[in-house]
C-alpha cells in the first residue's frame, strides 16, 4: 500500500500579558514549526508499515475463484487523514510450483461498508491511537481471481 504523506505545518499563536509595577506590558510570541507526517499500518496488532503481509487465497466454494478478505488495517500518526491506493499493478497471483505461470486478480479496498477498487486513491482516517481502531474506521482489502481457479 501506498500512503502519500505529506508535512503537518504547525502553527502557535502565544499569548500573554505581564502586569509590573501597576503597569500593563503586553508581550506576543508567535512560534512556527514543522513536522513530518508520519503514520504506521497496523493489521491484527502487529505493525506492518515496513514488511510484507502473507496474504493466502484460497478457492470460494461458490464462485470458484481464488479470493480472500483481510481483517481491518488501521493507519495510526499525527495526520488526520490519508490517501491509500495499491502501488503494485497489475495484481497477479504468482505460482511458485508452476514455472512462475500468474493468475490475474482483481484488487478492492472497503472502507465504511463500501467497495472501491484498489487501484484508485481512497481516503481513510488516521487515527491517534491504535486503540481508537474500529469497524467503522477500519480499511478491509480484498483480492480475487478475474476467473474460476
Amino acid at each position: 500500500m501506498n500512503i502519500i504523506k505529506s508535512s503537518l505545518f504547525i502553527l502557535l499563536g502565544i499569548h500573554f500579558s505581564v502586569f509590573s509595577a501597576g503597569r500593563g506590558t503586553s508581550i506576543e510570541v508567535d512560534v512556527g514549526a514543522e513536522a513530518p507526517a508520519k503514520i504506521v499500518i497496523y493489521y491484527k496488532g502487529v505493525d506492518i508499515t515496513s514488511g510484507e503481509l502473507n496474504f493466502p487465497l484460497t478457492v470460494n466454494s461458490v464462485s470458484q475463484k481464488f479470493a480472500n478478505t483481510s481483517d481491518n488495517f488501521y493507519l495510526v500518526g499525527n495526520v488526520a487523514k490519508a490517501n491509500v491506493v495499491m502501488e503494485s499493478l497489475p495484481f497477479e497471483l504468482t505460482s511458485i510450483n508452476s514455472g512462475g505461470g500468474a493468475i490475474p486478480l482483481n484488487g478492492y479496498f472497503t472502507f465504511n461498508a463500501q467497495q472501491t477498487s484498489a487501484d484508485r486513491d481512497l481516503v481513510v482516517p488516521v487515527l491517534n491511537r491504535l486503540s481508537d481502531g474500529n469497524s467503522n474506521n477500519g480499511l478491509k482489502v480484498t483480492f480475487e481471481s478475474k476467473k474460476p481457479g
